[in-house]
């Protein structure tokens, strides 16, 4: 669904006559002024069909009860077109995305279109406010440091500066407008982000609480500099 999908549909504009009554939502007026305060938390497509669950028993429209999917055929698909890719079986992994993409009326992708990229986009098409997108990135940027397997964009990774350098980070900068890119909310504050955001922040609270021990904060954030060599064996 898109804003101009909308309609200025309220009783009283029927009423008092007003020309905009029934009419689609508009961003601008005819001379250009913007009529949206802030247009990133107010304005913006969203998917209606797959979300919104009515619910007769509330006032206000907010949803309802019903089931969710977790796990679907095509997400088990696309899981082993990836596994493929890592294992350099393009083929099956072109088998694999295009059992997707014929159900869905697209054009079947070759064998050399494979790579993780191509996995991630059709991911972003099939399992679009299903998956956990944050979760894939992350997974998917500790394999490329592991194995150090070149990606799509010619870079390899390692452990070693996963929190200055990471697959997760170059995939949102390459797809996104919004980060580091000086775009700012009406309130003056800016999408800004970094390769550490990767991993979330171990909390304080953890830290201090373990009084017989240290728990290492996850480099890139304050306390990091307090962190000392992990175990390697139990006396």
């Amino acid at each position: 669904m898109r804003m101009e999908d909308v309609t200025y549909n309220a009783p009283s504009l029927k009423a008092a006559g007003n020309p905009f009554y029934n009419k689609p939502l508009q961003l601008f007026t005819d001379d250009g002024v913007v009529l949206c305060s802030d247009t990133i938390r107010n304005w913006y497509d969203w998917p209606l069909y797959k979300l919104f669950i009515p619910d007769p028993e509330n006032a206000r429209p907010s949803g309802g009860y019903s089931d969710w999917y977790v796990f679907r055929l095509a997400e088990t698909y696309l899981l082993r077109a990836e596994a493929k890719v890592w294992k350099d079986d393009l083929a099956g992994a072109a088998q694999d995305v295009n059992a997707i993409r014929s159900r869905a009326g697209a054009e079947d992708l070759s064998p050399a279109d494979m790579n993780i990229g191509t996995i991630l986009d059709e991911r972003a098409r099939e399992l679009y406010y299903e998956e956990p997108r944050n979760t894939e990135l992350t997974r998917i940027a500790f394999i490329f440091a592991q194995t150090g397997k070149t990606a799509y964009n010619g870079k390899t990774y390692n452990l070693s500066n996963f929190h200055q350098n990471n697959f997760w980070f170059d995939r949102i900068m390459e797809t996104t407008h919004f980060y580091n890119k000086g775009v700012k909310t009406i309130h003056g504050d800016e999408y800004t982000m970094s390769p550490y955001h990767a991993l979330y922040p171990v909390p304080a609270s953890a830290i201090n609480a373990n009084t017989q021990g240290r728990i290492n904060q996850n480099l890139g954030y304050p306390g990091a500099d307090k962190n000392v060599p992990p175990l390697t064996t139990v006396q």
